[in-house]
C-alpha cells in the first residue's frame, strides 16, 4: 500500500519501545516522588492544595479524553501521512472545545467549595494543566502508530524535568503558592510545543483553520461509543466497593482496597503502558497495512502475556502476607488472604484488553460496548447475591467473575471472526504454569518457602527463555 511507504519506519522493537515509556514514567515518578516529599515538608498546607486538586484533575482528565484515543489510533493506523495531519488537528480542535465544560467543571468545583482565593487559583491552575497535557497526548498518539515512543518518551522526560524543577525552585525560592501551582503548565506547555513542532511545524494554524464542525461531530459521535466502554469498565471495577461498604463496613473497603490497589496497578501498567501505548497502535497500523501478519502478532503477544501473568501472579499469592506487612498496619492482614485470590485478575485483565484492542482496530466498538454493558449488568446481579451472603470473599468473586465475564465475551468474538487460535497453542503457557506451582510446591516441604519460590520462578524463566522463542515467537518481533 502507498501508506507503507509514505510512513516513518519502525524504529525499535516491542519490549524497546516499552522500555522508552518506562523510563519516561520512571523519570516522572521520581521526580514527582522527590517534589511532593519536599512539598510535605516545607509548607504542609500548599502540600494538601496541590494533592486535592490532583485527585481532582483526574475527573477533568476523563472529560478532556472522552474515549477519543481509541478511534483516533484506528484512524490514524490506516491513514498516510498527508491524511494524518488533519486527523490529529480534529481531535486536538474537539479537545480544546471539551475543555470548556471542563473548565466550567473546574470554576464550579471551586465556587461549590468555597474555596480560598489562594485555593482556588492553584486548584484552577493544577486541573488545566492536566487538562492540557490529555490534548498533548494527541500528538503522542501519533508517535505510537509510527513507532516512535522514543520520541515520545523524550518530550516527557523534558516536560517532567522542567515542570518539577521549576516547582522546585518557586517553592525553595519562597515563590507564593498560586506561582509554584503553575509547574503543571509548565509540563503541559512543553508537550503541546513539542508536539506540534514535531508533527507540523508551521502549518498547524492553517490545518486548524479548515477544521469543519461537521467533521468535529463525526469524531465526537465516534468517540461517544468508546468512552461509554471506558465508564462501564471504570463502574463495574469499583461496584463492589460500594457493596462491601454497605454490607460489612468502611473498614473492609479499606482492607478490600489495599490489596487491589497493588493487584490493579500491576493490570493498569500492562493496560495502559504496554497494551493501550506500544501493542494498540501496532495492531491499527497491522490491521490496515499488513492485515496478514494480524493474527501472528495477536497471537504471539496473547501468549507472551499469559507467561509473564504467571510468575507475577505466584510471587504476589506467594508473597501476600510479606507485602501487605510491609505496606500496611497490622490491622490489614485480611488484605493478604484477599491477594491470593485477586491475583487472577491479572491474567484475565492482561488478555481482555488485548482483545479489546483488537475488537476496537477491526471496527467492532458497538459490539464491545454491548458486551461491557451485558457484563455490567452481570456484575450488579453478582455483587447483590455474592456481597451480602459473603462478604469480603464474594466481593473478590465478583470482579475475578466479572472480568471473567468480559474476556470470555471478547475471546470468543475475536476467535469466531479471526480464528487466530488452536488449542495447542496453550500448551506451551499452561506447562510452565503448572511447572511453576508444582516446582515451588514440592521444594517448600524441603526448603525455606522463599528460596522454593526463587527457585521455582528461575526454573520458569529459563524455560521460557529456552522454549518461548521457538513455540510462540519472539516477545519483541514486529
Amino acid at each position: 500500500m502507498a501508506s507503507e511507504n509514505i510512513k516513518a519506519p519502525k524504529k525499535a522493537g516491542i519490549l524497546l519501545r516499552f522500555g522508552y515509556l518506562l523510563s519516561a514514567q520512571g523519570v516522572d515518578a521520581a521526580l514527582s516522588a522527590v517534589f511532593f516529599l519536599y512539598l510535605a515538608w516545607l509548607n504542609s498546607s500548599l502540600y494538601g492544595e496541590v494533592m486535592y486538586a490532583l485527585a481532582a484533575s483526574s475527573i477533568v482528565m476523563t472529560m478532556v479524553d472522552f474515549g477519543l484515543y481509541y478511534p483516533l489510533v484506528v484512524n490514524l493506523g490506516a491513514a498516510t501521512k498527508e491524511e494524518s495531519g488533519p486527523i490529529i488537528v480534529r481531535v486536538i480542535a474537539l479537545r480544546l472545545i471539551l475543555l470548556i465544560p471542563a473548565t466550567l467543571f473546574i470554576g464550579g468545583m471551586i465556587m461549590y467549595r468555597k474555596f480560598s482565593l489562594q485555593m482556588g487559583i492553584v486548584f484552577f491552575l493544577i486541573c488545566l494543566g492536566v487538562a492540557l497535557e490529555s490534548v498533548a497526548e494527541t500528538f503522542f498518539a501519533g508517535m505510537r502508530v509510527e513507532g516512535r515512543q522514543d520520541k515520545e518518551a523524550r518530550i516527557k522526560i523534558t516536560a517532567n524535568t522542567a515542570a518539577y524543577m521549576f516547582g522546585f525552585l518557586t517553592a525553595a525560592l519562597g515563590a507564593p503558592p498560586l506561582v509554584v501551582g503553575f509547574y503543571k503548565l509548565v509540563s503541559a506547555s512543553v508537550k503541546l510545543l513539542s508536539g506540534i513542532a514535531a508533527n507540523f511545524g508551521t502549518v498547524a494554524l492553517r490545518l486548524m483553520r479548515q477544521v469543519r464542525l461537521s467533521d468535529l461531530k463525526i469524531v465526537f459521535l465516534a468517540a461517544l461509543v468508546f468512552a461509554l466502554i471506558d465508564i462501564l469498565g471504570n463502574f463495574y471495577n469499583k461496584t463492589n466497593i460500594f457493596f462491601i461498604q454497605k454490607v460489612a463496613g468502611i473498614t473492609s473497603v479499606a482492607y478490600y482496597t489495599a490489596t487491589w490497589n497493588i493487584v490493579d496497578g500491576i493490570s493498569v501498567l500492562a493496560s495502559s503502558q504496554f497494551l493501550a501505548w506500544v501493542i494498540f497502535p501496532l495492531l491499527a497500523s497491522t490491521y490496515a497495512e499488513r492485515r496478514s501478519e494480524l493474527g501472528n502478532l495477536v497471537r504471539t503477544n496473547a501468549l507472551w502475556l499469559l507467561v509473564i501473568a504467571f510468575p507475577l501472579m505466584m510471587i504476589l499469592a506467594v508473597e501476600s502476607n510479606l507485602i501487605i506487612r510491609l505496606l500496611y498496619p497490622p490491622e490489614y492482614s485480611d488484605a493478604a488472604w484477599m491477594q491470593k485470590m485477586l491475583v487472577w485478575t491479572i491474567v484475565l485483565s492482561f488478555e481482555n484488553n488485548l482483545f479489546c484492542y483488537l475488537m476496537m482496530v477491526a471496527g467492532a466498538g458497538r459490539m464491545l460496548l454491548l458486551f461491557a454493558s451485558l457484563v455490567t449488568v452481570t456484575n450488579l446481579v453478582l455483587n447483590a447475591v455474592l456481597v451480602p451472603r459473603y462478604g469480603l470473599v464474594g466481593a473478590c468473586l465478583v470482579i475475578i467473575f466479572t472480568k471473567m465475564s468480559m474476556t470470555i465475551l471478547t475471546f470468543s468474538y475475536c476467535q469466531e471472526r479471526f480464528g487466530f487460535f488452536q488449542l495447542y497453542d496453550l500448551v506451551m503457557p499452561a506447562t510452565l504454569g503448572v511447572g511453576l506451582v508444582g516446582l515451588y510446591v514440592f521444594a517448600s516441604t524441603f526448603i525455606h518457602y522463599q528460596v522454593a519460590l526463587a527457585s521455582a520462578l528461575a526454573a520458569y524463566g529459563a524455560g521460557a527463555y529456552l522454549w518461548g522463542p521457538k513455540r510462540i515467537g519472539r516477545p519483541n518481533a514486529v
